[in-house]
């Protein structure tokens, strides 16, 4: 089996390899006197088609048409590739015109949030397996909201228990709020636990008046609100790696429809081969 870097330097090599081909085969267009625009145009067309068709592969699971490990490389390098035609067919300056500079920006917004995405994939979902479980995005609302009730439940026993305020006026007045809801994802993003270790402080602060009993409430809410974090974290985490293809895919589609008015334009009111 070949190394990652391999597979890597391998793909790499031969997106360059294409990159030189297609431009060597537009120079020579245009040193034949032809339309050196239209080749290119056609080349960025069938590769937007070709690059758009691997989200309609990610829903045809079930039929046996390559592995999505394999789709999600060839996506990534023939994008590369498509960005350095884009670049040869504008002639690396801006197009005139409100619809080719439409193109343009939905074909740059495509592209820059792909770059976005292969940064985020990289960097985020590795990070998914470094603390807790992994929790499937969906649920998370749901487990945050079990958590919120059974911290509740807790500070109420707890004031039953030991006839002290003290474990729920902390609650009320610092951890109610971060039961809440998600929190901290902007922290969660770089890594940070410093919200979470200022509740504790603040938590070992009003430890220092609570009797045995009441200590032993502290450290189970100590640990809810430890179990919390880590959804939090899971949350943000996975609320990155979703959003981005917010952006991508409805750019990717709004630019195909817009590029096939486009090539439609060109054939009717333009020169032909």
């Amino acid at each position: 089996m070949k190394s990652f870097f391999e597979r890597r330097f391998r793909n790499a090599f031969l997106a360059v390899l294409a990159c030189f081909i297609i431009w060597d085969f537009v120079l020579a267009s245009g040193y034949a006197l032809q339309n050196a625009q239209f080749l290119s145009g056609w080349v960025l067309f069938v590769l937007t088609v070709v690059l758009a068709s691997y989200n309609i592969r990610k829903k045809l699971t079930m039929i046996p048409i390559g592995k999505n490990s394999t789709w999600l490389q060839w996506h990534i390098y023939l994008g590369w590739v498509a960005l350095f035609v884009f670049f040869i067919h504008i002639e690396w300056h801006m197009p005139n015109g409100i619809l080719e500079v439409a193109l343009a920006v939905l074909f740059l917004l495509v592209a820059a949030s792909g770059v976005i995405g292969l940064y985020l994939s990289r960097r985020l979902a590795p990070r998914l397996t470094n603390r807790g479980e992994e929790v499937i995005f969906e649920r998370i609302p749901m487990f945050v909201a079990s958590l919120r009730t059974q911290a509740e439940d807790l500070v109420v026993e707890a004031a039953v228990e030991t006839e002290s305020a003290t474990l729920s006026n902390f609650y009320y007045a610092r951890a109610g709020d971060f039961f809440a809801g998600t929190r901290n994802l902007l922290a969660h993003l770089r890594s940070s636990r410093r919200p979470l270790f200022s509740l504790f402080k603040d938590l070992r602060t009003v430890e220092r008046y609570m009797n045995e009993k009441e200590l032993e409430y502290s450290d189970r809410l100590r640990s809810l609100l430890e179990k919390k974090d880590e959804l939090d974290y899971h949350y943000a985490l996975q609320a990155a790696l979703k959003s981005w293809l917010f952006v991508h895919i409805p750019a990717t589609f709004s630019m195909v429809i817009i590029m096939l008015i486009h090539v439609l334009v060109i054939y009717v009111f333009g020169s032909s081969f």
